[in-house]
């Protein structure tokens, strides 16, 4: 009994210390940024290395954000993510609704398009992107890389939609439509409540990966008063020096939002599926 109590005991111990390793080496480099953030450059590149900050500082921050331009580089980003988020969950919306409730002819077809579409990587479709962009007369505006961002995100987040609504029953439309409301208003009133979690999941989604966007505004922008939080990080890697200190306050700024974001949704997808519950 006693062995095989210490082998349970073994087993938990090699299982936690597995755990605890994989999680130094996934948080150890956000650390790292966030130590060096708060360090003078003389601190930075020397040996031995100062995982603690000598001397904290905040001037990176305040250079980083107002010498390096990243005040109208974080507002560029955010009417980026929210344009985004806003076209990706109205659409997908409307298109997981229609995957999951209505029969049609092609449906299946247009159901392995999407996931075929999912297969081709972006760089292949620049050439074309661009070139349609510019007969368009939208290049270096935010507009253009709305739009593109938006279209690289839909099928992927048409898929998810349709997830959520499929499980939801369809019973539930049927008795709103007997006690007299219309479509519109039985998707309203009884479904978006059950469906608030699915909302979140994929308007998170979609925000997260038109903040992080880094290659289509890179081709579409040439305007530095038009550049998003990933190209002003480009744009302090100079040629032959670089300003670790000022980097690593610009990518903490650039990573606090999507931080914020998740800690965010973690209470309202839970808060979502019990009012759902209550409603329905």
């Amino acid at each position: 009994m006693n062995k095989v109590r210490f082998m349970k005991r073994l087993r938990q111990v090699v299982y936690v210390t597995v755990l605890i390793f994989f999680f130094v080496i996934l948080v150890f480099p956000f650390y790292y940024v966030l130590n060096i953030s708060f360090m003078y450059e003389r601190y930075i590149n020397v040996l031995p290395i100062y995982y603690i900050p000598v001397s904290p500082t905040l001037s990176n921050y305040a250079r980083a954000w107002a010498d390096s331009n990243f005040s109208l580089f974080f507002w560029n980003t955010l009417l980026l993510s929210a344009g985004v988020l806003g076209i990706v969950t109205v659409i997908s919306t409307m298109v997981g609704y229609a995957f999951s409730r209505y029969r049609f002819l092609g449906k299946g077809i247009m159901m392995v398009l999407f996931l075929i579409t999912q297969m081709v990587p972006i760089t292949l479709l620049l050439i074309p992107l661009f070139n349609v962009i510019r007969s368009l007369g939208l290049i270096n505006t935010m507009t253009s890389v709305i739009i593109t961002t938006s279209a690289s995100l839909l099928a992927y987040c048409s898929i998810m939609m349709r997830g959520f609504f499929s499980n939801i029953s369809v019973q539930l439309e049927q008795a709103a439509w007997i006690d007299g409301c219309s479509k519109p208003q039985a998707v309203y009133y009884v479904i978006l409540p059950l469906l608030l979690p699915g909302l979140v999941a994929t308007g998170s989604y979609a925000f997260v990966n038109a903040w992080n966007s880094f290659l289509l505004p890179l081709i579409l922008l040439n305007d530095p008063n038009s550049f998003t939080l990933t190209l002003g990080l480009r744009s302090l890697i100079g040629q032959y020096t670089v300003n670790f200190g000022r980097l690593a306050a610009a990518g903490v700024i650039c990573l606090v939002p999507a931080v914020l974001l998740f800690a965010y949704i973690q209470k309202h997808m839970v808060v979502g599926l019990t009012a759902g519950a209550i409603k329905g």
